[in-house]
């Protein structure tokens, strides 16, 4: 599967190039281009948390560095200069699971970002929960029908980003 990547890797980038080369040379004030994003579904399949979250395993923790700051970016005209201007819009992560075999699962995500509000975004197969504020807590139990392979956790940034992220994350059997 990592040759694919590495064959169209190239061609992506350059088709990107391409892109923003085109709209650089639109004369446009102001474009606004999300390469941030376009980097977040080309490499959606490839950047993971390097220890995969195992059901009945232990509890998981996860702080900001473990998330990919996405950006947009955009121009805007000072003078005769064009400047790039970033911001941040969003945290994620992907994390590997193991061992679903169609069994009731229970999820269990807690934690904070110590007073920075921000929605939190959690999905793993058919499991989808969200939460907002500065302290998280999302618990469900379903069953998945083994669809559940991959946790996706995001958080919605909205202003500067938070000083701190601290989550705390279980899969487990019910009993």
């Amino acid at each position: 599967m990592m040759k694919n990547y590495n064959r169209l890797l190239p061609l992506l980038v350059c088709g990107l190039a391409l892109v923003l080369s085109v709209s650089a040379r639109a004369g446009s004030c102001c474009s606004a281009q999300t390469p941030g994003l376009m980097q977040e579904a080309l490499f959606a399949g490839i950047e993971t948390a390097a220890e995969p979250i195992y059901i009945d395993g232990v509890l998981y923790q996860v702080t900001e560095s473990d998330f990919t700051p996405i950006y947009i970016s955009h121009y805007i005209q000072a003078g005769r200069e064009r400047i790039r201007v970033e911001r941040l819009v969003a945290y994620t992560l992907t994390i590997p699971v193991y061992g679903d075999i169609g069994q009731e699962l229970i999820f269990d995500i807690n934690g904070r970002s110590d007073g920075h509000n921000m929605n939190l975004t959690a999905s793993c197969g058919t499991f989808n929960a969200s939460d907002s504020g500065d302290k998280y807590v999302i618990s469900s139990r379903m069953t998945t029908a083994q669809s559940c392979t991959s946790m996706k956790l995001s958080f919605a940034v909205s202003g500067s980003p938070p000083p701190f992220i601290d989550l705390s994350i279980l899969i487990a059997e019910a009993f």
